[in-house]
């Protein structure tokens, strides 16, 4: 049967849903980029060991057969996260220390 303007009916979580499937697609997208990004240039493996004479992250192929890291130090990659996480957040406590300094001072000027 054919269908009439007049007939048709709001539905109000269409939008909605809409929103949420192009969230859904942005987020795919974006977490499709990272995981390039977390891959290995050469050998596009995940990137798992530091190279600590480069400074640099690169994959266990690298690392054994890659040639250019001949000699080099080498660490997990999560060890190194950790330790910098954990660098992270003492830096930020000593920040919030820092700013409660600042505010009692000017609190004292203020007065």
């Amino acid at each position: 049967a054919p269908l009439q303007l007049r007939e048709l009916v709001n539905c109000r979580w269409a939008e909605e849903v809409t929103q949420q499937l192009d969230t859904l697609q942005l987020c795919n997208l974006n977490k499709h980029e990272e995981n390039e990004k977390d891959k290995c240039e050469n050998h596009h493996e995940k990137l798992s060991v530091f190279c600590w004479t480069c400074k640099k992250c690169i994959c266990h192929q690298c690392a054994l057969w890659g040639g250019m890291h001949g000699g080099h130090t080498f660490k997990p990659l999560a060890e190194i996260y950790e330790q910098h996480v954990t660098k992270v957040n003492e830096e930020v406590a000593n920040l919030r220390r820092r700013l409660m300094e600042l505010i009692s001072l000017v609190q004292e000027v203020v007065r």
